[in-house]
Parts: structure tokens; sequence; C-alpha cells
């Protein structure tokens, strides 16, 4: 087995497991639709995940009803294409109004982690820029994961208590407030116990939450959508399988591991004379360097962490999304 982990064409049999299922949230007994999105009800609702508290939202691109209030990228909260696939979740992260209001969503882990073992995590967030439906008018920091031993599913509008506890297993410190490139959090965690569940969302009170103004139209709170989740023991990451197409060109590129943290192999291309090029999240070039029968490893030690487009050229022209984690 170790011998077909060095083949590339072998790799994927040999990647590590993400934990989360369904992690990008595509995976769906049938479109959302309006109302019942608002919290995931009934169907509307990405498979295997529940709400854990209040209401969050789920969008997706096939929404059903001909009303865009749940679609992809356009929305009741604000335009966004998805970071990977074709859907996301969407939660208030932040609320002042009567008391320190927050949305959970949570699912059960694909098998416990194991004490002791220490787990890359990560997941992508957006700042919801809001409509005339939902002026938005905050951003806040501490979005993120949380690992339990037990759920608290909601069934109807009102459920169990979960009330913030000031600590989390992953979040961010910084306020998320780009509403237009998704923004990568990311780190380690030492399981110390045999933790069977994940929830997502804010897990600090407003005391111990920073925000900021995003706009001069009051509203309630803070609002993020959040796709791309991934819990692991490789220090590889997870292979979301994120290619992007553009038009007609192909898009058969491939990353592996993806996220990376040391060196990634890129195949996709039928040619020796394929070059590929790097650009970073804002679109500033990174490196080039040459494939040869199709593939390259390519050195990304001492790339900044973030979101990088690679594209091939050769045989045709690909483009495939990277995640780098250090």
């Amino acid at each position: 087995m170790a011998a077909c982990c060095s083949l590339f064409i072998l790799a994927l049999r040999c990647e590590a497991q993400n934990l989360v299922p369904n992690p990008s949230f595509e995976q769906v007994d049938s479109c959302p639709y309006y109302p019942y999105y608002y919290g995931f009800q009934e169907s509307s609702k990405p498979t295997y995940w529940e709400k854990w508290l209040n209401s969050p939202d789920y969008f997706n691109a096939c929404e059903g009803s001909g009303d865009t209030l749940p679609g992809v990228p356009e929305n009741e909260f604000g335009h966004q294409e998805p970071f990977n696939g074709s859907a996301y979740i969407g939660m208030w992260v932040y609320g002042d109004a009567g008391g320190p209001y927050r949305e959970y969503v949570g699912v059960q882990l694909l098998e416990p982690l194991k004490v002791d073992s220490t787990y890359n995590l990560s997941f992508y967030a957006n700042a919801a820029e809001g409509t005339t439906l939902q002026a938005l008018y905050m951003a806040s920091n501490n979005l993120g994961l949380l690992f339990t031993m037990h759920p608290n599913i909601w069934e109807d509008t009102f459920g169990p208590a979960f009330p913030p506890r000031n600590y989390a297993s992953l979040n961010s410190d910084q306020v998320i407030s780009d509403t237009v490139n998704w923004v990568l959090v990311s780190g380690t965690f030492t399981a110390d116990s045999a933790y069977q569940y994940l929830v997502i969302g804010n897990f600090f009170d407003n005391v111990n939450t920073d925000t900021i103004h995003q706009n001069a139209v009051p509203s309630a709170g803070a609002y993020c959508y959040v796709d791309a989740v991934c819990v692991t023991a490789s220090t590889g990451g997870c292979d979301f399988g994120t290619s992007i197409d553009e038009g007609a060109q192909s898009a058969t590129g491939r990353l592996y591991p993806n996220p990376a943290f040391n060196t990634v192999e890129l195949s996709g291309m039928g040619t020796c004379n394929g070059i590929w090029k790097a650009w970073d999240a804002v679109g500033r070039f990174v490196q080039e360097g040459r494939m040869c029968a199709g593939r390259a490893s390519i050195d990304v030690s001492k790339w900044d962490a973030g979101n990088y487009v690679i594209s091939t050229e050769g045989k045709g022209r690909s483009f495939v999304r990277l995640i780098v984690l250090h």
C-alpha cells in the first residue's frame, strides 16, 4: 500500500478522510424552497445537517420554487458564488437585540475523534452584503467550529438551549467583513474526548465578540455564509475536488492534496510541454513552472496561507482552485 501511495494516479485512494459528511452542503433530498429554507425546515436542508439553535438557512443553485430567496448566487442576504460546488449555508453570527442572538448548524461526524490525536480544521466564510430585505449592518469575529459529545437538534421552532460558552475548537480571531472573497479559517485541534458531533457558529457571548459597522444602515447583527468544512487527521487537509470551469475550456486539472501544506501534485494535462501558473485570491501572479506527462509537483511551503488559482496551459486550458494552509 505504501508503494501505491507514491504514485499520483492512485493518490485519491490513499487520501485522508474528511470526517465531515456532506462538507460543502451539496447533497440534498430536494432543492430548498420558500419559506422552508428558513431554519432547515422539512426537506429544505443539506443531507445530514441539522439546526442546533434558532433558524440558520440553506442556499442552493437548484432552489426549487422559482424564487431567488434560497438561491445561489442571488439570495435573501446578498450575492455570493459558492466557494465549492453549488451550495452553502448561512447564519446570524452576532445579534445584540434582546441578548446574544446566535444560529448554529450541527452534524454527526463520520467517526468519533480519537483522544490525543491532532486534527486539521478549516472552513470558508463570507460576510453577507445584505439586500433590501436584509439590511445588514455589522460584521463580527469568532465564527468557528465546536466539537461536542451530544447533539442539540431542534425539531421545530423551539428546542434545547445552547448558550454561548466562550470557547471553541476553532474560531476566527479576526472580524469576517469581506463580502466579496471567501475567507479561510483554519487551525489544529487535539482531541481531549471522543467527540461525535461538530457545530458551526459563534460560541462567544457579546462581551467577548468584536464587531465593526459595515455601513450606516442599522440592523440586528452580523450574518455569514459558510462553505467547505474540513476535519481531518491528514496534514494535507481535505480534497474537495474543486475546479473552476471557464466556459468551453477544459476544467480537467486536479490538485492533491487540497488543501495543502508543503507539496501538491497537479495532473490533468496531456502534454509534456504544459505550463502551470499560480495567482493568489486577489489576482497577483505567484509562480509558474513546467509540466511533464501532464503532471507537476509544486512546492507551496513558502506561499502565504490562503486561496489560489492554478492555471494550466498546453493541450487546452484548465483552472483549479488550491487552498494553502500553514
